[in-house]
């Protein structure tokens, strides 16, 4: 498996200091996994923990046969608030 960053997805690991295994784990083996109809993008949300913080990582992404390319990835607290706001008209449910 291949991963690429964008530029956006790089700056954002870097100012909010994400490891990228933690990402690599979330693509993996994510505990939600949704579409987004909007922007055509896969979504993995998994429990992690970011400077000894447990918090849900999301991660937006793309993917062909071989490579995974990580559009961008936010740390989300309350993540049923964003579940149910995303999933109303543009997240569906894998």
């Amino acid at each position: 498996m291949k991963i690429q960053y964008s530029k956006h997805a790089l700056a954002k690991i870097e100012e909010r200091k994400i490891d990228k295994t933690l990402i690599e784990r979330v693509l993996i083996n994510a505990e939600l996994t949704f579409y987004d109809i909007v922007n055509r993008t896969f979504v993995g949300i998994s429990k992690v923990k970011i400077q000894e913080f447990e918090t849900n990582l999301v991660v937006v992404y793309t993917k062909s046969e071989e490579n995974f390319k990580i559009v961008t990835v936010y740390p989300c607290k309350n993540i049923e608030k964003e579940i149910k706001a995303k999933e109303k008209n543009r997240w569906i449910r894998i």
